[in-house]
């Protein structure tokens, strides 16, 4: 059978680090294994899902280069895959589990379960539901109707041992009397649970395998139960360690900053942001760490996937991304960089020739395009001086001075015109080194440090020259 995948996430929120490494790991491994990776919305939590969130879900995963073979807006032969619109399927494998007897109406309170589970503590036994509702009886449950308690539907667990064979975590044995009792798969509001839900859709869609963050470890036991009592065959399943933060403090869907939404506003590659994410977690080998997608597709395997948790490193993945960015040849990256000045409202207002011209310039300068508009201040004719001290001084002055001299009758293009300016003011300053060029530099950008002033002179111009010499002699 050919490997399906599927990556299944609420739209409760912006999709973070963790959600978008599982849906990558997902999809490089059924690339790896020519097989299909398949999107699903689990969106039956009515008050939190929002159709913004869906929607962003979508945009995110399709601009980091994840693309799937089913799904939303891309339909399918085993769709509807918005979990919202297979109420009626989830209906129907819930009325069998009652007609055989491996589920069961519970009339007990949520009041009670949770009253249960603190005398267990108290009593130093794990804090299981008791099953207490399974042997209720009609009496009994005729005056809980009567009181107006709504029942759950709660899956018999009569196999508590179970053993997996974990593709990430190896061989894991489960005694679900420690773990949990009968557990609820219809809520009394009707509504199906996760745990419902995920067992009839990945049975029905075919999955074969289900690569998921091990905080869902815990469940898998229940998923396999609930699978085989439907007539599925369970997906083989692996369980990814979590991503701490530099703290050590595990990621939390909470903090916005590592949510794609938010690296696709600071300026980030989809390819960088995915070369980055492909390595918490796991290895190519051979100390290798630049990859582009085809190289990803080509060596992910899951027997490289690391057990311990991996660590988020935003130093790590600027330098990554910054070798991303310096792969691009100058024309994309003045594409891309110009695309995102746009989109981010930083060309308002702006010399968008000027800006387009100087742009290549910085392809070796930067490490994420947020950190572009503050580099590009200097072509403000109203830019400030990061340090005075360089004009200031009797050898920046005599710089400008000399400056303004040479300009009007300087010739030559591209690099070399930057070399003959130097080359015609050497003779007339004594400055030297640091004291010759730290004054140009500082008159013509306004900053100690940025790119090549080779490359940067001549984009500039002898016209916008001047006028920053004559405004940086008045400094």
């Amino acid at each position: 059978m050919s490997v399906r995948v599927r990556f299944a996430p609420s739209p409760t929120g912006y999709i973070h680090l963790g959600n978008v490494r599982t849906a990558l790991f997902n999809y490089l491994f059924a690339k790896n294994q020519n097989g299909q990776f398949i999107l699903r919305v689990e969106d039956t939590d009515l008050e939190r899902s929002k159709p913004e969130y869906r929607q962003a879900l979508i945009e995110d995963l399709a601009w980091i280069g994840i693309r799937w073979d089913e799904g939303p807006e891309t339909g399918g032969a085993y769709g509807p895959y918005l979990q919202s619109q297979r109420l009626a399927t989830y209906e129907q494998y819930v009325r069998k589990l009652l007609a055989e007897g491996t589920a069961y109406y519970c009339y007990v309170t949520e009041e009670e379960t949770e009253e249960a589970k603190r005398i267990a503590r108290l009593e130093k036994r794990p804090p299981r539901f008791d099953n207490r509702g399974r042997h209720f009886t009609p009496q009994e449950i005729e005056a809980r109707k009567a009181r107006g308690i709504k029942p759950t539907v709660r899956f018999k667990v009569e196999q508590p041992q179970v053993v997996l064979k974990d593709l990430v975590r190896g061989e894991v044995h489960f005694n679900l009397d420690d773990m949990v009792g009968d557990f609820v798969i219809v809520r009394a509001d009707g509504s199906p649970t996760f745990h419902l839900a995920v067992c009839i859709d990945d049975g029905l869609m075919k999955i074969t395998h289900v690569i998921r963050g091990e905080d869902h470890l815990s469940n898998t036991p229940k998923h396999i139960l609930l699978l085989r009592a439907m007539g599925f065959d369970p997906p083989q399943y692996g369980h990814l360690a979590l991503i701490h933060g530099p703290g050590g403090e595990p990621l939390s869907k909470r903090l916005g900053d590592v949510s794609v939404r938010e690296f696709r506003r600071k300026g980030y590659l989809p390819q960088g942001l995915a070369n980055y994410i492909a390595l918490l977690g796991w290895s190519p080998g051979e100390n290798r760490e630049i990859l582009t997608w085809q190289e990803l597709q080509a060596l992910f395997s899951l027997e490289r996937v690391n057990k311990s948790p991996s660590i988020y490193d935003p130093h790590k993945l600027d330098w990554l991304n910054g070798e991303h960015l310096r792969r691009l040849s100058a024309e994309e990256f003045s594409q891309k960089a110009f695309a995102y000045l746009k989109m981010a409202g930083a060309l308002e207002g702006k010399d968008e020739t000027l800006i387009l011209k100087v742009l290549p310039v910085f392809h070796d300068n930067i490490e994420r395009f947020e950190q572009l508009p503050e580099k590009l201040n200097f072509l403000s004719e109203d830019f400030g001086y990061e340090n005075k001290a360089w004009l200031e001084s009797p050898e920046g002055r005599e710089v400008c001075e000399a400056a303004l001299q040479v300009l009007p009758s300087l010739t030559g293009e591209g690099e070399s015109l930057y070399e003959n300016f130097v080359n015609a003011l050497k003779p007339k300053v004594k400055a030297k080194g640091k004291n010759l060029f730290m004054p140009i530099r500082m008159a013509l950008t306004g900053r100690e440090h940025g790119p090549e002033m080779k490359r940067l002179f001549p984009v500039l111009g002898l016209v916008r020259a001047k006028v920053r010499f004559e405004k940086a002699h008045k400094a």
